[in-house]
């Protein structure tokens, strides 16, 4: 339920999604991949105690 969210908010999920898509990348394999980094989001977010920010994520 998150995955059509975060490719309508998330510049770096959409941008990372865009870039395996145009290497060749299955739809599948990519959606795996951003869900991957979403979830790498929100393990930093919880580890840190901050809310998100673009920019504490290197976006």
């Amino acid at each position: 339920a998150a995955l059509p969210a975060a490719f309508r908010w998330n510049k770096a999920v959409m941008a990372l999604y865009a870039r395996l898509t145009a290497a060749g990348k299955a739809h599948n394999a990519a959606l795996i991949a951003c869900a991957r980094k979403l979830l790498i989001y929100a393990i930093t977010v919880v580890q840190r105690g901050t809310p998100w920010t673009e920019k504490l994520l290197g976006v």
